[in-house]
């Protein structure tokens, strides 16, 4: 997988301060909750650490990497976490988001707090406003440039022309629509999530993740694996950038 650069070690470190402490921070009523027992911290309460980076509503922070989450289903939720806290997913030197996933998930405590968080999740309503900076009539939409740059070329999807919903239909009607529906939300019982609250600029980088083995290919990841022999099937950045844009019509 490779080693990883200072620029990404740096990236990483910060994040990982901030978040640490944040949620050192906000879940300080949390400790009568003891981690590894079934006593769960309410899904609410903890999710004030997770909207540091997803956003107080669940809306994502892009300079962050962090995508949207609310309104996402529980189950799907819970396998994410687990597999952050298993090391499943986040492990390989490309995937900085992931990595900053482990470095928070600690945070979780115990299985019972993952299942009121993710519980939690389901119940956001998807499509919330942007993070703003500043306060009262100065407030203004937070840039989306990351901190620190991210050098890396999972970075951005750059296509040779901006995607093409009917283009993509064609894709998606013929490959994604056995797991994830004509109306793509999902199904439980194959391991398919509601792509409809997801954002572009991130179902783009899981594809490249699953082209190129960054995810799915741990033995363990089940559902990973199934994603990333349908992803290899998308011919090129091309192919990505126009399912993409056919999803985000759903």
């Amino acid at each position: 997988m490779g080693g990883i650069s200072f620029q990404k070690f740096k990236y990483l470190l910060f994040i990982g301060f901030a978040l640490t402490t944040f949620g050192a921070a906000s879940s300080a009523s949390a400790q009568m909750y003891k981690a590894g027992t079934d006593d769960g911290v309410p899904g609410e309460e903890m999710f004030q650490a997770c909207g540091f980076c997803h956003g107080n509503q669940g809306q994502g922070r892009q300079r962050l990497d962090a995508p949207p989450i609310a309104g996402l289903q529980a189950w799907y939720v819970e396998r994410q976490l687990n597999n952050f806290d298993n090391e499943i997913r986040g492990m390989h030197a490309e995937d900085l988001p992931g990595a900053q996933m482990i470095v928070i998930n600690g945070i979780l405590r115990n299985e019972a707090t993952i299942k009121n968080v993710a519980a939690y999740i389901e119940t956001l309503e998807p499509g919330g406003p942007p993070m703003m900076r500043g306060r009262g009539e100065n407030a203004v939409p937070e840039p989306l440039e990351r901190p620190f740059n991210w050098e890396s070329e999972y970075a951005f999807l750059n296509p040779p022309a901006p995607g093409d919903p009917d283009d993509g239909a064609k894709i998606y009607n013929s490959m994604c629509t056995i797991c994830h529906a004509a109306n793509g939300i999902g199904n439980q019982t194959l391991g398919a999530p509601n792509l409809t609250v997801l954002a572009p600029w991130y179902m783009e980088r899981q594809l490249e993740y699953f082209q190129d083995g960054i995810r799915g290919s741990d033995p363990q990841d089940v559902f990973g694996a199934q994603m990333l022999t349908f992803a290899k099937l998308l011919a090129d950045d091309q192919a990505i950038a126009d399912v993409v844009a056919y999803i985000d019509t759903l």
